[in-house]
């Protein structure tokens, strides 16, 4: 008999650059041709950024994880409930505070 989740029982899954396996370079070579393949911003995001996000988001939840992917120039938080706008507003605001919005 399993538990039902409760909004807190979750994992916290943490990634850093370069911690993939064998199969990872094989992605990434896929999803760079598809990336190049795009001839504007908006047929990147419609095509391959929005179905990537979707999948993961998909999957984060079914598992219950709280995902945040920390890079040398980005990071990508994938989080429980509703908390994207609050999120956002914080990004907009470091990015507004630091000239870089």
């Amino acid at each position: 008999m399993t538990t039902p989740k409760q909004p807190n029982d979750h994992k916290k899954t943490k990634s850093k650059k370069g911690r993939g396996g064998k199969g990872s370079s094989s992605l990434i070579r896929g999803l760079q041709g598809r990336m190049e393949s795009c001839s504007n911003a908006e047929t990147l995001n419609d095509e391959v950024i929005t179905p990537f996000i979707q999948s993961l988001v998909t999957v984060c939840d079914a598992r219950g994880y709280v995902l945040n992917v920390y890079g040398e120039n980005c990071n990508l938080a994938i989080t429980p409930g509703d908390h994207s706008e609050p999120l956002f507003q914080l990004i907009e605001a470091y990015l507004d505070e630091a000239n870089l919005g």
